[in-house]
């Protein structure tokens, strides 16, 4: 797609902090909408999380950053494309916060957020502020998931306000695991993709992987990631560190691995439990994990387990690992059912079709162009 504007256009900014390639994934199927024009802007890879910045090369009109974003710079940009919307992540990026209130009644401005309602001192100010502030900058708020739409309704948004379904995994990619699983001999082995952090739960995984080995338990773990705690796992007996992974090298380990672990204490989402189910491999995580909700059912798809809890978690890696051949197959595939409630596709045609709904409700004569949608 060219630069050039059309007038029957859907003009669509994302403002975002790091691409990543399941962002690229969904970008790529709204752009396969007929009409549909995209203008991104986003915070270049950092290197501890060096994503292959070329996957984002197809994208024709781009505003890279660091640091922060020139306001200046990026206003002019979004003048000269004149956004119908605008999707914003990142609150904190005080740019973004001038691009939506700048755009005020030109464009819907909707708030991305994987944000948990959890309860805290800042949450509680950001409720009694958000007259002001959140509400004031945004038309509407797009969520991950439940837990996220309980932060959207505290903050006073409606339930016609509140988009859901923010993520989704790069679901072809990871699919065709799946499709080939049953091809191969059944992986026995652990799979952890995080950065190795204390939030991630990296000591926490560490210990109850000890104690699996200790109690018997023969399946290696295999942990993608960087961090600095990664010497908690190194010169582990059974635990492989492979390092970062670049996301198209990613199905390669789903395809080798038995389960997924997510060990994590803080976790707004975890859109890596939505690759493991595309894939077809059951999950092991910690209840603190948005995407659980919706993307793990104990004792069906996987099993949940008490954040923070070493034992819980060892405990669940060894009923797992013991299951038949069979059960853990038909896990596999319960897995997958749950995956395919989020793929680039669907998103693509929610984001417009929410798009041409909010807008003919609060921005008519913006939108009488593309009202014609069917």
């Amino acid at each position: 797609m060219g630069t050039s504007k059309s007038e029957d256009a859907m003009r669509i900014a994302v403002l975002w902090t790091g691409m990543t390639g399941y962002l690229n994934a969904c970008l790529r199927a709204l752009s396969n909408f007929d009409g549909v024009e995209l203008f991104v802007c986003y915070e270049q890879p950092e290197a501890v999380a060096p994503f292959d910045a070329s996957e984002f090369d197809w994208i024709p009109d781009v505003l890279k950053w660091r640091g922060l974003p020139d306001k200046d710079l990026l206003l002019r940009k979004l003048e000269a494309f004149s956004p119908d919307v605008i999707l914003g992540a990142a609150y904190h990026v005080a740019p973004y916060r001038a691009v939506a209130r700048h755009f005020a009644k030109r464009a819907l401005r909707v708030y991305c957020t994987d944000n948990q309602w959890r309860g805290t001192f800042k949450q509680w100010i950001g409720v009694a502020t958000s007259p002001w502030f959140a509400r004031a900058l945004y038309d509407g708020v797009f969520v991950a998931g439940e837990r996220q739409a309980l932060w959207a309704h505290r903050m006073g948004f409606h339930d016609d306000q509140i988009w859901h379904g923010l993520y989704s995994c790069d679901h072809t990619r990871f699919s065709e695991v799946h499709n080939t699983r049953a091809q191969r001999e059944p992986p026995r082995s652990f799979l952890s993709v995080s950065r190795l952090s204390a939030e991630k739960g990296i000591d926490i995984l560490v210990r109850a992987y000890t104690s699996y080995r200790e109690h018997g338990g023969r399946w290696p773990l295999v942990i993608a990631g960087t961090g600095p705690l990664a010497s908690l796992a190194e010169g582990r007996e059974g635990i492989s560190l492979k390092g970062f992974v670049q996301p198209a090298a990613l199905p390669e380990l789903f395809a080798a691995a038995g389960a997924l672990v997510v060990s994590s204490t803080y976790e707004p989402w975890a859109l890596v439990i939505h690759e493991a189910a595309a894939a077809g491999v059951p999950v092991i995580c910690t209840r603190e994990c948005g995407a659980s909700v919706h993307l793990v059912r104990d004792g069906y798809s996987g099993y949940l387990v008490e954040t923070g809890n070493a034992g819980s978690l060892s405990s669940a890696m060894t009923r797992l690992s013991g299951l038949p051949d069979d059960r853990r197959a038909a896990m596999g595939e319960a897995s997958y059912s749950l995956s395919l409630q989020f793929t680039p596709q669907r998103w693509a045609e929610y984001v417009y079709e929410k798009s041409v709904e909010l807008a003919a409700e609060r921005l008519p004569t913006l939108f009488a162009a593309v009202r014609n949608y069917e």
